[in-house]
């Protein structure tokens, strides 16, 4: 899914939900509402109805990555289709080009290296994508899912936020008990980090933590065009996206199995 971060010390400092007391009854009632309501004010923030209404999205930019010390740097374009959630996207080019692809439609994916390798993903790895990925992302979230049986809202003001104040949280929980914590900035209302839990391959639990800067207003939304990517405080990843539009005619052959030609 396409996604954009801003690194500084601030979030990592600051970021952060203090233990609160379980709200019961009435409170509970309260905290939701008032939960919804910072929702709906970064919805109408970042675009409302038009925002709401993104059906794909089409975006190409710069990628960061960083991993046991290394650095690596690619361009990338990145094709989303919200409903259902189809994604591909593309590193680099030529003899360097990866590419990975997801249609949770079809329930499965492939991964493309180079010119002409194609490896299909396995379905384990499909259902990891929309668990790790897809249900906790934000935007698929306010989109499609704050109206599903089950999701429970629960609000944080900024008192009860680390920091000087200028942020209040929500943490958003379904039925399978899937949750993200969104920070939103109290004055403009836009989100400024999205914080969950997961789980790595020896079942270690980890905090991922995408953080979102440089909002632009594109075809009526607004985009944060720069995200970071943190497990454990550290960073792992940046995206700059350098062009992006939205409900856009997108070829259906992007989501399916790739035909490599033969010689």
């Amino acid at each position: 899914m396409n996604t954009v971060f801003l690194v500084s010390f601030f979030f990592l400092a600051f970021f952060n939900v203090a233990a609160v007391p379980v709200r019961a009854g009435q409170d509970e009632d309260e905290t939701e509402k008032k939960a919804r309501q910072v929702v709906q004010a970064a919805i109408e923030a970042m675009g409302g109805e038009a925002y709401l209404k993104v059906r794909n999205s089409a975006s190409a930019g710069r990628y960061f990555g960083f991993r046991k010390g290394r650095k690596s740097f690619a361009r990338y374009r990145d094709w989303t289709v919200y409903d259902p959630v189809k994604s591909r996207t593309e590193f680099g080019k030529g003899g360097n080009r990866f590419v990975q692809i997801y249609n949770l439609e079809l329930k499965r994916g492939w991964t493309i290296e180079g010119e002409d390798f194609v490896e299909e993903i396995k379905p384990e790895q499909v259902e990891e994508f929309y668990n790790r990925t897809v249900r906790r992302d934000m935007d698929y979230i306010f989109k499609k899912r704050l109206d599903e049986e089950g999701m429970s809202l629960f609000y944080y003001g900024p008192n009860e936020v680390s920091g000087t104040g200028e942020f209040e949280a929500v943490e958003l929980l379904d039925a399978g008990n899937y949750s993200i914590v969104v920070f939103f900035d109290v004055d403009n209302h836009l989100p400024g980090k999205v914080e969950s839990y997961v789980a790595n391959k020896m079942g270690v639990r980890q905090k991922s933590e995408r953080e979102l800067a440089n909002w632009h207003m594109i075809q009526g939304i607004n985009v944060p065009m720069r995200s970071d990517y943190y497990l454990d405080g550290e960073l792992t990843a940046q995206y700059f996206i350098e062009e992006i539009q939205f409900n856009q005619s997108i070829p259906e052959e992007y989501f399916l199995e790739p035909v490599v030609e033969k010689e």
